[in-house]
């Protein structure tokens, strides 16, 4: 005789067929969400490069100034700057990229004619950043710093 204490039909299901469907469903969940994520860490990670590589772009710009500045056509006549002064654009070059090795970067320098005190130099500092995040486009950082030239 049928005993309704000893099966339930609703035990039967639960335990088998609720089973069977959940099985692989965490495979589905993970393939579904893990692309999904990655993608999101990348671009995280690329953003915090680019904001490194733009940090580093404007500090290149102040410092090309504060060389220059300190170098114009009166630093010249000092005697503790002899062949220093008055800088040139190989000489900027060769001490940005003495303290930035790692970026590859473009310098342009705007000198007045005669690079006196009270003129005013502006340098603008350029590099090409390259996300590794294969749908982020690549862009260019350009920083620019002018001050006056102080002697």
């Amino acid at each position: 005789m049928f005993d309704p204490n000893k099966f339930s039909f609703h035990r039967y299901l639960k335990n088998t067929t609720f089973r069977k469907a959940q099985r692989g469903l965490a495979a589905l969940e993970f393939a579904i969400v893990a692309p999904i994520f990655y993608l999101l860490l990348f671009v995280i990670l690329d953003g915090g490069r680019m904001i490194m590589a733009y940090n580093s772009v404007a500090h290149v710009a102040r410092q090309a100034v504060r060389y220059a500045v300190v170098r114009g056509t009166e630093a010249s006549q000092d005697n503790l700057r002899f062949g220093d002064a008055p800088a040139t654009d190989e000489q900027l070059n060769t001490y940005l990229q003495s303290i930035t090795a790692s970026l590859e970067l473009r310098i342009v320098t705007t000198w007045p004619a005669e690079r006196n005190a009270g003129e005013v130099v502006t340098i603008m500092v350029e590099h090409d950043f390259e996300p590794i995040t294969p749908f982020l486009p690549a862009m260019t950082l350009t920083s620019t710093s002018s001050t006056v030239i102080y002697y």
